[in-house]
């Protein structure tokens, strides 16, 4: 092989090297990416959760200095809304840790 073809072959693989790492470059920001996203949005469902949970207390306490028994505490309507939504943002919550985690897995 001469001299030149041998160059001309280099050149070739390095260029193709160039571009798959170019790719993997390209794919992983974008995974990054979709992980802040990710990460955003369990942040806001975090501080949500927490003014429900701030609300079922502020609730409970409520019903509790207004002299209603326990029984009626804890089975009052708008504490088991809120209950319910507590439960469904912890739903959301863990379905996007599983995301994180099948995105981290395919790295």
């Amino acid at each position: 092989m001469g001299l030149l073809q041998r160059l001309k072959h280099d050149l070739k693989e390095g260029l193709a090297t160039l571009r798959h790492g170019t790719a993997q470059a390209a794919i992983r920001a974008l995974e990054e990416t979709e992980l802040l996203r990710i990460r955003l949005e369990i942040r806001k469902l975090d501080q949500q959760l927490g003014e429900l949970y701030r609300d079922v207390g502020e609730r409970a306490v409520s019903l509790g200095e207004g002299g209603e028994p326990v029984e009626r505490v804890l089975y009052d309507a708008e504490i088991g809304r809120l209950v319910k939504e507590i439960q469904e943002l912890k739903d959301a919550r863990g379905k996007l840790e599983s995301e994180i985690a099948e995105i981290r897995s395919d790295v």
